[in-house]
C-alpha cells in the first residue's frame, strides 16, 4: 500500500467522522422544560418552548443567582455569587439531559424533554 493510499484513507475516515458528528449535533431534539433545583429541591421550572426571554432570580447557598432562558430554547446562568464563575461560563443547556451546575451554590439546572436516545459521543 502506497503512502498516498494511506493518507487518502485517513482523510476519508476523518471526513466521515465529521459528517456523523455534525449530523448528531444538528439533529439533537431541543428540550421543552428546564428544572432548577437548589439543595435538591425544585425552586423553579422554565418552559423552554416560550419565545419570550425569561429571567429568574433565585437564592443559592452562597447568595443570589440570575438565570436566563433566551426565548430560543436554551437556558444559562447569567450571574452567580460563586468564586470561580464556572456556571456562568458554561455553555447554555438546550437538549434533554443537558445540565448547568453551580457546585458552591448547590444549584442544578436540568433540561427535560423527549431526547434522541444518544447519551454521549466518544472519539
Amino acid at each position: 500500500m502506497k503512502r498516498s493510499d494511506r493518507i487518502t484513507g485517513v482523510v476519508i475516515l476523518a471526513a466521515v467522522a465529521l459528517v456523523v458528528v455534525f449530523w448528531i449535533v444538528m439533529h439533537r431534539t431541543p428540550g421543552t422544560l428546564a428544572v432548577v433545583q437548589v439543595d435538591g429541591k425544585v425552586v423553579a421550572t422554565v418552559d423552554l418552548t416560550s419565545r419570550e426571554v425569561q429571567t429568574l432570580r433565585i437564592t443559592g447557598v452562597l447568595g443570589p443567582l440570575v438565570i436566563v432562558a433566551d426565548g430560543k430554547g436554551s437556558i444559562r446562568v447569567a450571574e452567580a455569587t460563586c468564586p470561580d464563575q464556572i456556571c456562568v461560563h458554561t455553555i447554555p443547556a438546550r437538549s434533554p439531559g443537558d445540565q448547568v451546575i453551580c457546585v458552591p451554590n448547590h444549584m442544578v439546572i436540568t433540561v427535560e424533554g423527549k431526547g434522541t436516545g444518544i447519551d454521549a459521543l466518544a472519539h
